[in-house]
């Protein structure tokens, strides 16, 4: 008898184990995939001057916000095709590809930049706070004053 209780109890501590390192596997899984930590811009990161600054920047100085809003639109929602979802998997991919992938993540960071100083230019402020909410998630150069534009927002 003594020796089949020491068998159940042995048997549940293993069991107990596997479950709760499952459940801690799981977890640190989760956590690589949906943490803004998988994400990161810096100020000096991969190379700027594509044509796209140019054709914004002419319509933000023609003060063209609403087209300077679809053609930003535009080129975010073209630049997100063919991305892995996660960035954390960008890491899984060939050198060429990822410095591509790279580079368009840069890209559309930088864009979402641009859309909310044309969303604050044009006054749309429920758009706004929406754009900079979702900007305040990815660790980059403008975190903080993403950051600090929304706490103002709030604040009035």
């Amino acid at each position: 008898m003594r020796c089949n209780n020491a068998n159940s109890t042995t048997t549940k501590d293993l069991r107990r184990m596997i479950i709760v390192s499952g459940i801690v596997v799981f977890w640190m899984v989760g956590f690589m995939f949906f943490s803004p930590l998988s994400s990161q811009f810096t100020e000096d990161g991969v190379g700027r001057g594509e044509s796209w600054e140019t054709e914004i920047s002419e319509y933000i100085s023609a003060k063209n916000y609403p087209q300077v809003l679809h053609v930003a639109d535009s080129i975010i929602k073209s630049k997100q095709k063919g991305l892995p979802r996660f960035s954390y998997l960008d890491r899984f991919l060939t050198e060429e590809k990822r410095v591509d992938v790279a580079n368009a993540r840069a890209d559309i960071y930088e864009l979402q930049w641009k859309r909310i100083g044309i969303l604050k230019e044009m006054g749309n402020r429920a758009s706004l706070v929406e754009a900079l909410n979702d900007y305040c998630t990815v660790i980059g150069y403008n975190q903080d004053k993403a950051k600090a534009m929304l706490n103002s927002l709030e604040d009035e």
